[in-house]
């Protein structure tokens, strides 16, 4: 190691200029570093620590519903088409995809991509209450089993598309506000039901999909004796909640 003395002569032979560059050098590098920080923390906000830091500096606003008619745009499919398109995909884009829909929402579509709702007909088969290891709470994870048409003359019989319909309440629901086997339609322009999350849950012979979904218009969700029922924009979020949300669909 040097010496006291020889370090001391070290500095004394160094210029002015020496300073100055590695001064320079010093403020470009912490920018660098600053701006990279701050580019990894806005582009990826649906990371747990991004949306964290985020929310306690203010940088991100909750999560707000929308008049129908003026919610984000985007495509919409029934239960055929969402059969279809999704469980066409590999691993890889369905789990792009489903980064792509998690951004969209807890940013309220500052830079939208990917925007999918779903609409058509489904029954429920079951009920939960969310709790603080889901995605939000409080509020209902409902679980629908798609009922399709062949033809125009044929009965509706159920269909390989199970959708976890996620309500957010505005306090903790004391029992489900629908029974079980209640049909519920979905219409695009009507409940914008956006799509949180896909997942094959089938095989290649039985295909089925699971998707996870969330309202962003709420006023046309009504209760069996017409009126509204109670949602509101959930906050916070657990951004790092497991999907799907119901442990039968999740892989085993």
């Amino acid at each position: 190691m040097p010496r006291p003395q020889e370090f001391k002569k070290f500095i004394k032979r160094r210029p002015p200029w020496f300073w100055w560059m590695l001064a320079q050098l010093l403020a470009g590098a912490f920018a660098v570093a600053s701006w990279s920080f701050c580019l990894f923390l806005f582009s990826v906000p649906e990371r747990p620590w991004n949306y964290e830091t985020l929310r306690k500096l203010g940088r991100i606003d909750p999560v707000r519903s929308y008049d129908p008619i003026e919610a984000p745009e985007g495509n919409s499919s029934d239960p055929q088409v969402a059969l279809s398109r999704f469980y066409s995909l590999s691993g890889a884009q369905l789990s792009a995809h489903n980064l792509r829909f998690k951004r969209n929402y807890i940013t309220n579509f500052t830079k939208p991509e990917v925007v999918h709702y779903v609409e058509g007909t489904y029954r429920l088969t079951g009920v939960r209450a969310l709790t603080d290891e889901d995605f939000f709470q409080p509020g209902l994870a409902c679980r629908l089993e798609a009922i399709v048409r062949a033809d125009e003359l044929a009965e509706p019989s159920p269909y390989p598309v199970i959708l976890e319909l996620l309500l957010p309440l505005d306090s903790p629901p004391a029992e489900s506000m629908f029974p079980i086997g209640h049909l519920l339609t979905l219409k695009y322009l009507e409940h914008r039901a956006l799509i949180l999350h896909a997942y094959r849950t089938g095989t290649e012979k039985e295909p089925e999909l699971c998707l996870t979904v969330i309202p962003l218009a709420f006023q046309n969700f009504l209760d069996l004796e017409g009126n509204a029922l109670p949602l509101v924009p959930p906050d916070p979020l657990r951004v790092s909640a497991e999907f799907p949300v119901l442990t039968e669909h999740r892989p085993r």
